[in-house]
């Protein structure tokens, strides 16, 4: 069995900085819900019991630092991905400078569970279903993104119109948490699904290491905003961080619905 096999007695998960917090998390599964096939939505309501996809999207965090499940288990590394300097990324470069621990290689491994859900226990599908949930949205977090020539922590201290938080925690949760609550996700949902049929096919072309070059075309430039620590952060940022947040987010619940789509058809 492969690396990434998962069983009942084994859900691990590694605790990292919440990649777009409830906010970001919950609207992407609210926007990949809206955008299930009905024949989708019926196989995956037969392991959540119509419970709303967003009740699961910050399970990954959530369990983080449980001390049973621990933080050096199967799924460790899952919240972020990385493309070389080109934005390229294949297995072989996951493997080499992550071990293949990363979103990209968990949802393709979790791909192998969905597709063979007849074999598996309602558990680990559900446990599957959880984790991919919250994966795609991390991959396309601009936190969350890894390059081989650029490591892009953001682990430093920063002050986000006065407020000191890290670099990090401003592209999780501060900058859409600006203009939306974390518990008015349906709005932002709702804001956010204007892509039309076309939009959406070209938006979701390809499959996981597509969507993740492309994460990593998109968040690229922001590493030359030249942002050091103790730097004030004000309108001049915000404006290109919540336009770059919003582009990645809406891209996320749509690429999500299409592997829910896929993966439960």
């Amino acid at each position: 069995m492969k690396r990434f096999l998962i069983s009942a007695a084994a859900l691990f998960v590694t605790f990292n900085t919440m990649a777009w917090g409830t906010l970001g998390h919950n609207t992407i599964a609210e926007l990949a819900e809206r955008n299930l096939t009905p024949q989708a939505k019926a196989n995956i309501e037969k392991y959540t019991k119509g419970e709303p996809l967003a009740s699961y999207a910050m399970w990954m965090d959530k369990i983080g630092k449980d001390p049973i499940l621990g933080r050096k288990g199967a799924t460790r590394g899952w919240h972020a991905s990385i493309v070389d300097a080109d934005y390229k990324t294949s297995q072989e470069i996951r493997d080499k400078y992550r071990n293949g621990r990363d979103s990209a290689t968990g949802l393709l491994e979790l791909e192998k569970i969905f597709l063979d859900r007849k074999n598996h226990t309602d558990s680990v599908v559900m446990f599957a279903l959880k984790c991919a949930i919250h994966m795609v949205g991390d991959m396309h977090c601009p936190a969350h993104l890894r390059y081989t020539d650029n490591k892009n922590g953001g682990g430093f201290t920063v002050y986000y119109f006065g407020r000191k938080v890290s670099l990090h925690s401003a592209w999780d949760y501060s900058i859409i948490q600006r203009r939306y609550s974390k518990k008015n996700w349906a709005a932002f949902a709702e804001h956010l699904d204007t892509y039309n049929k076309k939009q959406i096919k070209k938006c979701t072309a390809g499959w996981v290491e597509d969507w993740l070059e492309d994460a990593g075309r998109d968040v690229r430039p922001y590493l030359d905003w030249g942002i050091s620590a103790g730097d004030s952060l004000d309108e001049e940022f915000d404006k290109k961080a919540y336009s770059l947040a919003e582009k990645e987010i809406r891209k996320s619940g749509y690429r999500l619905a299409k592997y829910l789509n896929t993966v439960f058809k």
